[in-house]
């Protein structure tokens, strides 16, 4: 049997490594690990996402990088935020010399960090983010670094973009599960019909101004909370 060339034998035991975690955070702690381990240079890896119109930081390798990305989301310059914005992939090897980004290069280099490798993160025409590697080293990252980096890049936005699918499906499914709960507990406690119950559900997340899974989450704790005091009453009462 012909054993993989070395690098994509390395982004295949990657792709793996980053495919087999069962949560949303594992598999980005799994993805930034596996950069930081596979991709030439790298001292410090995070992973800069879009999350409802605003970028955050996560799964960051130290503190030293979510000082640097909370330098570029505050400039609003630097590797990251272009490679998210505009694409591609951006490079530099002497953050104290760098003119595309002034403000951020500035304070970056003053925290100790001289070279920045970013990737976009996307698919299917969706942008996800940027995977952002860092180094104390000046010219840490090379050709190679990015020849590695690219398709790396492109698993990591598959393991991303799939985690996320899972957590949304998890989401739905809980939903579904409190919102008919809370409609049976309407339906007992009113005596109407399923489709009555779900009708008050949606007229009290009308009033409250919260969403319907937030309204159905309140009736089944206060029920909960109810039976709870009822429990103890008769507890009490045994005694």
């Amino acid at each position: 049997m012909t054993s993989l060339p070395p690098m994509a034998e390395l982004l295949a035991d990657a792709a793996r490594a980053m495919e087999s975690e069962p949560g949303h955070d594992a598999t980005l702690d799994a993805i930034v690990r596996e950069a930081q381990k596979s991709i030439p240079g790298t001292d410090h890896a995070g992973l800069s996402l879009l999350e409802q119109d605003r970028v955050i930081t996560a799964a960051p390798t130290s503190e030293l990088v979510e000082v640097i990305d909370s330098f570029q989301y505050t400039f609003q310059e630097g590797p990251c935020v272009d490679a998210v914005l505009e694409g591609g992939v951006y490079r530099t090897g002497q953050l104290a010399r760098e003119t595309r980004w002034p403000r951020f290069a500035e304070a970056a280099s003053n925290a100790g960090v001289h070279s920045m490798l970013a990737f976009r993160l996307h698919l299917d025409g969706r942008v996800l983010g940027a995977l952002n590697l860092y180094s104390t080293q000046g010219n840490a990252f090379d050709e190679e670094a990015v020849y590695i980096g690219q398709p790396f890049a492109a698993h990591a936005s598959i393991a991303v973009a799939h985690s996320r699918e899972r957590v949304q499906l998890l989401d739905a499914l809980d939903s579904r599960d409190v919102i008919g709960m809370a409609k049976g507990i309407i339906m007992h406690s009113l005596a109407v019909t399923d489709e009555r119950a779900f009708a008050v559900l949606v007229s009290l997340s009308q009033r409250t101004q919260e969403k319907l899974r937030t309204v159905a989450e309140k009736i089944v704790d206060d029920a909960r909370s109810r039976a709870l005091r009822k429990e103890g009453d008769r507890g009490g009462q045994r005694r």
